[in-house]
């Protein structure tokens, strides 16, 4: 497979490993990151590459072995050090961090279709998006911000109610021929 670049991150992947697409490179055009830089579901490693190759203190984690094998080779590629750890969203994380990035599986679905983990997000496409959510506040520093993707072919306005103890801050959309998918910034409310 032939390597690919963007923004200056060259990268290699291929399936099993989510290939950055659309939502990948939105998400890293919108995250402002600062401070210390969490990834969840690093997949093959780019956006927490860009930030490391910008001077970002970054940790990454997935839950995927393949996934992580493919942002370690990636990490080589482009000469930055990454700490790199396999676990389900914090399963295996520590400590609290400034900036958290997660590009969820984010699209409703009912089914199990193998390999889907990257974007089967469950009936309402919330399903691993919640478990993020409840677990995030205990992960992020004061004045800390989190980015990730929400689509609307999801109802956002639900999750926005029922994770009120955030505020969420639209930064910008990528819209598709049946579907807009949204960068979100969230902080927790005061």
């Amino acid at each position: 497979m032939p390597l690919k670049n963007y923004l200056g991150v060259l990268y290699n992947a291929e399936h099993p490993v989510y290939v950055p697409a659309e939502d990948s490179f939105l998400l890293l055009r919108e995250a402002k990151c600062h401070g210390k830089v969490l990834e969840i579901g690093t997949g093959s490693g780019l956006l927490a590459i860009y930030f490391a190759k910008n001077g970002k203190q970054v940790d990454a984690v997935d839950i995927s072995r393949d996934a992580l094998d493919c942002a370690s080779g990636n990490c080589i590629l482009n000469g930055v050090s990454i700490n790199l750890a396999l676990s389900d969203l914090f399963q295996n994380v520590k400590g609290k961090y400034d900036t958290i990035i997660f590009n969820p599986p984010y699209l409703p679905a009912n089914d199990n279709i193998e390999g889907a983990e990257a974007w089967n997000g469950g009936i309402d496409g919330f399903a691993v998006i919640r478990r993020f959510l409840a677990a995030a506040p205990s992960y992020l520093a004061d004045n800390g911000s989190i980015y990730l993707i929400l689509s609307d072919l999801t109802n956002i306005s639900n999750l926005v109610e029922e994770f009120r103890n955030f505020d969420f801050l639209m930064l910008g959309s990528e819209h598709f021929e049946t579907e807009t998918i949204h960068a979100y910034e969230l902080r927790l409310g005061r």
